[in-house]
Protein backbone atom coordinates (compact mmCIF):
# COMPACT_ATOMS: atom_id res chain seq x y z
CA UNK A 1 0.00 0.00 0.00
CA UNK A 2 1.30 3.43 -0.93
CA UNK A 3 2.08 5.87 1.85
CA UNK A 4 0.18 9.13 2.27
CA UNK A 5 3.33 11.04 1.33
CA UNK A 6 3.60 9.27 -2.01
CA UNK A 7 -0.06 9.88 -2.80
CA UNK A 8 0.08 13.52 -1.67
CA UNK A 9 3.01 14.22 -4.03
CA UNK A 10 0.73 13.61 -6.99
CA UNK A 11 -1.42 16.58 -6.05
CA UNK A 12 1.30 19.08 -6.92
CA UNK A 13 0.83 20.78 -10.29
CA UNK A 14 3.82 21.26 -12.56
CA UNK A 15 4.77 22.00 -16.11
CA UNK A 16 7.12 19.61 -17.90
CA UNK A 17 10.36 20.45 -19.69
CA UNK A 18 12.41 18.41 -22.09
CA UNK A 19 16.02 18.68 -20.95
CA UNK A 20 18.49 18.18 -23.77
CA UNK A 21 22.22 17.57 -23.64
CA UNK A 22 25.15 16.04 -25.46
CA UNK A 23 28.38 14.58 -24.18
CA UNK A 24 30.02 11.24 -23.45
CA UNK A 25 26.59 9.56 -23.48
CA UNK A 26 25.69 11.03 -26.87
CA UNK A 27 22.79 13.38 -27.55
CA UNK A 28 19.94 12.91 -25.13
CA UNK A 29 16.56 14.18 -23.97
CA UNK A 30 14.83 13.61 -20.64
CA UNK A 31 11.57 14.86 -19.13
CA UNK A 32 11.73 16.94 -15.95
CA UNK A 33 8.80 18.27 -13.93
CA UNK A 34 10.95 20.24 -11.52
CA UNK A 35 12.16 22.99 -13.80
CA UNK A 36 11.89 26.68 -12.94
CA UNK A 37 13.28 30.14 -13.46
CA UNK A 38 15.02 31.24 -10.26
CA UNK A 39 16.46 34.66 -11.17
CA UNK A 40 15.62 37.58 -13.45
CA UNK A 41 19.05 39.13 -13.80
CA UNK A 42 21.04 37.14 -14.55
CA UNK A 43 18.40 34.87 -16.03
CA UNK A 44 18.90 31.53 -14.27
CA UNK A 45 17.01 28.25 -14.68
CA UNK A 46 17.16 25.33 -12.24
CA UNK A 47 16.26 21.73 -13.03
CA UNK A 48 16.33 18.77 -10.64
CA UNK A 49 17.80 15.53 -12.02
CA UNK A 50 18.15 12.15 -10.35
CA UNK A 51 21.52 10.51 -9.64
CA UNK A 52 22.82 8.22 -12.35
CA UNK A 53 21.07 10.07 -15.16
CA UNK A 54 22.84 10.16 -18.53
CA UNK A 55 21.74 13.78 -18.80
CA UNK A 56 23.48 14.64 -15.53
CA UNK A 57 26.71 13.01 -16.75
CA UNK A 58 26.51 14.93 -20.02
CA UNK A 59 25.97 18.24 -18.25
CA UNK A 60 28.88 17.67 -15.89
CA UNK A 61 31.10 17.00 -18.90
CA UNK A 62 30.04 19.78 -21.28
CA UNK A 63 28.82 22.40 -18.75
CA UNK A 64 25.72 23.19 -20.82
CA UNK A 65 22.16 21.98 -21.34
CA UNK A 66 18.91 22.90 -23.03
CA UNK A 67 15.52 23.57 -21.44
CA UNK A 68 12.58 23.03 -23.78
CA UNK A 69 9.27 23.82 -22.08
CA UNK A 70 6.79 21.31 -23.50
CA UNK A 71 3.62 22.55 -25.17
CA UNK A 72 0.20 21.01 -24.68
CA UNK A 73 0.54 19.05 -27.94
CA UNK A 74 3.77 17.33 -26.84
CA UNK A 75 2.52 14.86 -24.22
CA UNK A 76 3.66 11.92 -26.40
CA UNK A 77 7.20 13.33 -26.50
CA UNK A 78 7.21 13.88 -22.74
CA UNK A 79 5.97 10.34 -22.10
CA UNK A 80 8.80 8.79 -24.13
CA UNK A 81 11.47 11.18 -22.82
CA UNK A 82 10.47 10.37 -19.24
CA UNK A 83 9.73 6.69 -19.74
CA UNK A 84 13.02 5.56 -21.31
CA UNK A 85 16.68 5.98 -20.47
CA UNK A 86 19.40 6.79 -22.99
CA UNK A 87 20.91 3.45 -21.96
CA UNK A 88 17.80 1.73 -23.33
CA UNK A 89 17.27 3.66 -26.55
CA UNK A 90 18.54 6.67 -28.46
CA UNK A 91 15.35 8.65 -27.97
CA UNK A 92 16.19 11.53 -30.30
CA UNK A 93 16.51 9.09 -33.23
CA UNK A 94 13.07 7.53 -32.84
CA UNK A 95 11.23 7.96 -36.14
CA UNK A 96 8.58 10.69 -36.41
CA UNK A 97 8.76 11.76 -32.79
CA UNK A 98 11.26 14.46 -31.82
CA UNK A 99 11.74 17.34 -34.25
CA UNK A 100 15.30 18.31 -33.37
CA UNK A 101 17.10 21.53 -34.23
CA UNK A 102 20.84 21.61 -33.56
CA UNK A 103 21.82 24.95 -32.08
CA UNK A 104 24.57 26.75 -33.99
CA UNK A 105 25.52 28.59 -30.79
CA UNK A 106 26.00 25.67 -28.39
CA UNK A 107 25.62 22.54 -30.51
CA UNK A 108 22.82 21.41 -28.20
CA UNK A 109 19.89 19.48 -29.67
CA UNK A 110 16.80 21.66 -29.13
CA UNK A 111 13.21 20.51 -29.60
CA UNK A 112 10.96 22.28 -32.08
CA UNK A 113 7.35 23.10 -31.12
CA UNK A 114 7.99 24.01 -27.48
CA UNK A 115 6.73 27.07 -25.61
CA UNK A 116 10.28 28.08 -24.63
CA UNK A 117 13.71 26.96 -25.84
CA UNK A 118 16.54 28.08 -23.58
CA UNK A 119 20.22 27.22 -23.92
CA UNK A 120 22.01 27.30 -20.59
CA UNK A 121 25.58 27.41 -19.37
CA UNK A 122 26.11 25.46 -16.15
CA UNK A 123 26.74 27.52 -13.02
CA UNK A 124 25.93 25.18 -10.10
CA UNK A 125 25.33 21.52 -9.31
CA UNK A 126 24.28 20.66 -5.78
CA UNK A 127 22.78 17.48 -4.28
CA UNK A 128 19.50 18.23 -2.54
CA UNK A 129 17.54 15.31 -1.12
CA UNK A 130 17.47 12.48 -3.62
CA UNK A 131 18.07 14.73 -6.68
CA UNK A 132 20.75 17.06 -7.98
CA UNK A 133 19.88 20.71 -8.50
CA UNK A 134 21.40 21.86 -11.77
CA UNK A 135 21.44 25.63 -12.31
CA UNK A 136 22.29 27.25 -15.61
CA UNK A 137 22.64 30.81 -16.85
CA UNK A 138 20.59 31.39 -19.98
CA UNK A 139 22.76 32.39 -22.93
CA UNK A 140 20.04 32.13 -25.58
CA UNK A 141 16.26 31.95 -25.29
CA UNK A 142 13.30 32.03 -27.67
CA UNK A 143 9.57 31.59 -27.10
CA UNK A 144 6.44 30.93 -29.11
CA UNK A 145 3.47 32.95 -27.88
CA UNK A 146 1.08 30.82 -29.94
CA UNK A 147 1.86 27.76 -27.78
CA UNK A 148 0.48 26.89 -24.33
CA UNK A 149 2.41 24.83 -21.76
CA UNK A 150 1.61 21.24 -20.89
CA UNK A 151 0.37 20.70 -17.32
CA UNK A 152 1.08 17.58 -15.22
CA UNK A 153 -1.11 16.60 -12.26
CA UNK A 154 -1.90 13.27 -10.58
CA UNK A 155 0.03 11.31 -13.23
CA UNK A 156 -1.97 12.79 -16.06
CA UNK A 157 -1.50 15.56 -18.62
CA UNK A 158 -3.76 18.61 -18.84
CA UNK A 159 -4.21 21.76 -20.86
CA UNK A 160 -4.54 25.27 -19.49
CA UNK A 161 -8.25 26.02 -19.19
CA UNK A 162 -10.19 29.25 -19.73
CA UNK A 163 -8.93 32.45 -18.18
CA UNK A 164 -10.31 33.05 -14.70
CA UNK A 165 -12.41 36.18 -14.45
CA UNK A 166 -10.44 39.05 -12.90
CA UNK A 167 -11.00 39.75 -9.23
CA UNK A 168 -10.65 43.47 -9.79
CA UNK A 169 -13.67 45.71 -9.84
CA UNK A 170 -13.79 48.13 -12.75
CA UNK A 171 -14.79 51.67 -11.85
CA UNK A 172 -15.24 54.64 -14.15
CA UNK A 173 -13.84 57.74 -12.49
CA UNK A 174 -13.52 61.45 -13.19
CA UNK A 175 -10.51 62.86 -14.99
CA UNK A 176 -9.34 64.42 -11.72
CA UNK A 177 -9.32 61.11 -9.84
CA UNK A 178 -7.69 59.28 -12.74
CA UNK A 179 -4.95 61.89 -13.20
CA UNK A 180 -4.20 61.97 -9.48
CA UNK A 181 -3.49 58.24 -9.27
CA UNK A 182 -1.64 58.12 -12.58
CA UNK A 183 0.71 60.87 -11.42
CA UNK A 184 1.68 58.74 -8.43
CA UNK A 185 1.98 55.51 -10.38
CA UNK A 186 5.45 56.21 -11.82
CA UNK A 187 6.65 53.04 -13.52
CA UNK A 188 4.55 50.73 -11.32
CA UNK A 189 2.20 48.30 -13.05
CA UNK A 190 -0.04 48.33 -9.96
CA UNK A 191 -0.30 51.39 -7.74
CA UNK A 192 -0.50 50.46 -4.04
CA UNK A 193 -2.27 52.78 -1.64
CA UNK A 194 -3.29 52.68 2.01
CA UNK A 195 -6.20 54.77 3.21
CA UNK A 196 -8.77 55.23 5.97
CA UNK A 197 -12.57 55.01 5.77
CA UNK A 198 -14.51 57.12 8.27
CA UNK A 199 -18.27 56.87 7.76
CA UNK A 200 -21.27 58.74 9.03
CA UNK A 201 -24.44 57.16 7.63
CA UNK A 202 -24.26 57.63 3.85
CA UNK A 203 -21.34 60.05 3.99
CA UNK A 204 -17.62 59.45 4.08
CA UNK A 205 -14.78 61.63 5.28
CA UNK A 206 -12.64 63.03 2.45
CA UNK A 207 -9.40 64.96 2.35
CA UNK A 208 -10.08 68.49 1.11
CA UNK A 209 -7.05 70.77 1.22
CA UNK A 210 -8.18 73.00 -1.62
CA UNK A 211 -5.18 72.11 -3.80
CA UNK A 212 -5.79 68.65 -5.20
CA UNK A 213 -7.76 68.39 -8.39
CA UNK A 214 -9.88 65.66 -6.80
CA UNK A 215 -11.32 64.93 -3.39
CA UNK A 216 -11.03 61.45 -1.96
CA UNK A 217 -10.38 59.63 1.31
CA UNK A 218 -7.19 60.34 3.27
CA UNK A 219 -4.58 57.99 1.82
CA UNK A 220 -0.91 57.65 1.05
CA UNK A 221 1.19 55.54 -1.31
CA UNK A 222 3.54 53.69 1.08
CA UNK A 223 7.15 52.89 0.40
CA UNK A 224 7.89 49.30 -0.54
CA UNK A 225 8.44 46.89 2.38
CA UNK A 226 7.16 49.34 5.00
CA UNK A 227 4.40 48.87 7.56
CA UNK A 228 1.28 50.19 5.79
CA UNK A 229 -0.53 51.12 8.98
CA UNK A 230 2.41 53.10 10.35
CA UNK A 231 2.84 54.88 7.01
CA UNK A 232 -0.81 55.94 7.08
CA UNK A 233 -0.62 57.02 10.73
CA UNK A 234 2.43 59.16 9.94
CA UNK A 235 0.67 60.67 6.95
CA UNK A 236 -2.39 61.56 9.02
CA UNK A 237 -0.16 63.14 11.64
CA UNK A 238 1.70 65.18 9.01
CA UNK A 239 -1.52 66.60 7.57
CA UNK A 240 -2.87 67.18 11.09
CA UNK A 241 -5.79 64.76 10.91
CA UNK A 242 -6.72 63.05 14.19
CA UNK A 243 -8.12 59.64 13.27
CA UNK A 244 -7.68 56.41 15.22
CA UNK A 245 -7.25 53.41 12.96
CA UNK A 246 -8.94 50.11 13.73
CA UNK A 247 -7.17 46.80 13.26
CA UNK A 248 -7.86 44.24 10.51
CA UNK A 249 -7.85 46.17 7.23
CA UNK A 250 -9.50 45.05 4.02
CA UNK A 251 -8.16 45.13 0.48
CA UNK A 252 -9.93 46.56 -2.55
CA UNK A 253 -8.46 45.73 -5.95
CA UNK A 254 -9.68 48.15 -8.58
CA UNK A 255 -9.25 49.04 -12.21
CA UNK A 256 -10.03 52.73 -12.49
CA UNK A 257 -11.04 53.84 -15.96
CA UNK A 258 -11.36 57.17 -17.72
CA UNK A 259 -12.36 57.16 -21.37
CA UNK A 260 -10.08 54.57 -23.02
CA UNK A 261 -7.40 54.59 -20.33
CA UNK A 262 -7.20 52.39 -17.24
CA UNK A 263 -4.98 51.91 -14.21
CA UNK A 264 -4.76 49.13 -11.61
CA UNK A 265 -4.94 50.30 -8.02
CA UNK A 266 -4.74 48.23 -4.81
CA UNK A 267 -6.17 49.86 -1.69
CA UNK A 268 -5.42 48.64 1.84
CA UNK A 269 -8.29 50.21 3.77
CA UNK A 270 -8.51 50.72 7.52
CA UNK A 271 -11.71 51.72 9.27
CA UNK A 272 -11.21 54.82 11.36
CA UNK A 273 -12.74 56.91 14.12
CA UNK A 274 -12.50 60.70 13.89
CA UNK A 275 -11.32 61.93 17.30
CA UNK A 276 -11.37 65.60 16.58
CA UNK A 277 -12.56 67.65 13.62
CA UNK A 278 -9.28 69.13 12.50
CA UNK A 279 -7.28 69.46 9.34
CA UNK A 280 -8.56 69.74 5.76
CA UNK A 281 -11.59 67.44 5.97
CA UNK A 282 -15.12 67.34 4.63
CA UNK A 283 -18.05 64.93 4.53
CA UNK A 284 -19.23 63.68 1.16
CA UNK A 285 -22.06 61.38 0.16
CA UNK A 286 -20.81 58.24 -1.59
CA UNK A 287 -24.18 57.25 -3.03
CA UNK A 288 -23.59 58.96 -6.37
CA UNK A 289 -19.81 58.75 -6.41
CA UNK A 290 -18.78 55.47 -8.09
CA UNK A 291 -15.20 55.66 -6.87
CA UNK A 292 -16.04 56.29 -3.20
CA UNK A 293 -18.81 53.68 -3.38
CA UNK A 294 -16.31 51.08 -4.65
CA UNK A 295 -14.14 51.72 -1.59
CA UNK A 296 -16.98 51.58 0.92
CA UNK A 297 -18.79 48.50 -0.40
Amino acid sequence: MESKNVIAQRFFVTGVSLVTSHGPNGKNVMAAEWTMQISYNPLLIAVFIHKGSNTLDNIKHTKKFGINVASEKQSALVSVAGGYSRKEIDKLNILNLFDVIESKKTGLPMIRGCVINAECKLTTIKKIGDHYMVVGRVISIIYDETKKPLIYHRNRYFQIGPTIAPVRREVTVSKGIFDEFCLQRGNKFILKCVGVLVRSKDKILIFNDGHKSSKTIPYVCPQKNTDNKKELENHLKNVKIKIVLKENPQIKKLIIKHKKKNQRVNFVLFRGILKKRSGPLAWKSFKNDLFLKSLVR
